[in-house]
């Protein structure tokens, strides 16, 4: 009797020891899955969360028409960058709109396998901006930077006086980029060579390979270049509208390649096709329909008038990125922090620069 006594003494001990390591390991197995969940991507996209406005039937891969109009929309498109995109929005708080309507709308795309990135999602979404509505929009699936850049927005109609501009999340914005970018489409919005504005303003080179710096006189406030500028875009309403349009056309066109001749971004968008990687380069596709259309894009040249590296409309903070292996340098120039209507004053008839940044009449 004692003997079995003893065994039930031991088989209740083993029983309970059993139970303390089941519990263990049910915790360790919750532990990992909370910090997988604390990984780059973390949330299977789900049927209501696939944007935080009305329009739930976005589909990715087509271009993207709000339901409000404003007179100033902000596009911002991100990916797993949290820290980053929050730089950025703290910077689009403090534009000055001048009493115009304005909406944000910030873009996320997902990954391959249809996961987004739990922080990005969850910074964006705690983000309210003081100036309009805040949505967050998160793609439906896959739309890598070209989708992102080409379908996030897209004019109600043609004659549309909603202004749009396009943000990588690297980008930083002086406060008053809404204010010279809305006096640049007010000026050349009706030159027929127009294609849109670019705020970028920490290097301005020639693509003709031998990157000269674009360079004008301290008397001209802009000028135009046949090349766009992709750190903060705003383009031309009816010309993007044609762009999307011409773009999901010719992009079905397995023969077709958007070659200008040249120019160095050519032979960059060679490289990446050779490579696999023709997807990571989607302004060279704009860049064939400017070369096609003959437009181009305004620039400043405040750092020249005001003669200083404290006069640029945005920085770009090169994050490590789908082009950028490791941080690069932000300290190239710093943002406009103060403000003279002459930066806003004009010419008719603005100065064109050629692929190599010389002065030409005409495309």
């Amino acid at each position: 009797m004692v003997w079995l006594k003893q065994k039930s003494v031991i088989a209740f001990l083993i029983f309970v020891v059993s139970l303390c390591f089941l519990a263990y390991v049910y915790q360790r197995t919750g532990d990992q899955s909370e910090e997988a969940e604390a990984q780059f991507v973390t949330g299977k996209h789900r049927n209501g969360a696939k944007s935080e406005q009305t329009r739930a039937e976005y589909v990715t891969g087509k271009p993207y028409v709000y339901d409000d109009e404003v007179d100033f929309r902000v596009i911002v498109i991100t990916y797993n960058r949290d820290q980053s995109l929050m730089k950025l929005l703290r910077t689009i708080d403090e534009l000055e709109l001048d009493g115009d309507t304005a909406a944000l709308e910030i873009w996320i795309d997902v990954n391959k396998e249809g996961l987004f990135h739990n922080k990005t999602v969850s910074e964006a979404r705690s983000f309210r901006w003081k100036k309009g509505p805040t949505r967050v929009h998160i793609q439906t699936s896959h739309a890598g930077i070209y989708g992102q850049w080409i379908d996030t927005w897209r004019p109600r109609d043609r004659d549309s006086k909603e202004l749009a501009l396009i943000l990588e999340d690297d980008i930083s914005l002086s406060k008053y980029a809404y204010r010279w970018i809305k006096a640049v489409h007010r000026t050349y919005g009706s030159y027929p060579d127009f294609a849109g504005s670019s705020l970028t303003s920490d290097e301005q080179k020639s693509h003709d390979g031998s990157f000269r710096v674009l360079h004008r006189p301290k008397n001209e406030t802009v000028f135009m270049y046949k090349c766009i500028g992709t750190w903060g875009f705003s383009p031309r309403t009816s010309m993007w509208a044609d762009f999307q349009d011409w773009y999901h056309e010719h992009s079905t066109k397995k023969d077709f390649h958007p070659y200008v001749p040249k120019i160095v971004t050519t032979e960059w968008y060679k490289s990446f096709e050779a490579s696999g990687k023709a997807d990571s380069m989607w302004e060279q596709w704009f860049i064939y329909y400017a070369y096609k259309e003959k437009l181009f894009t305004v620039y400043n040249n405040l750092k020249t008038v005001n003669g200083d590296d404290k006069s640029c409309l945005c920085i770009n903070r090169r994050e490590v990125g789908l082009h950028v292996g490791s941080k690069g340098r932000e300290d190239y120039c710093s943002l406009l922090d103060t403000w003279k209507d002459e930066f806003v004053s004009f010419p008719d008839r603005i100065t064109r620069l050629d692929w190599n940044g010389d002065a030409v009449e005409k495309y």
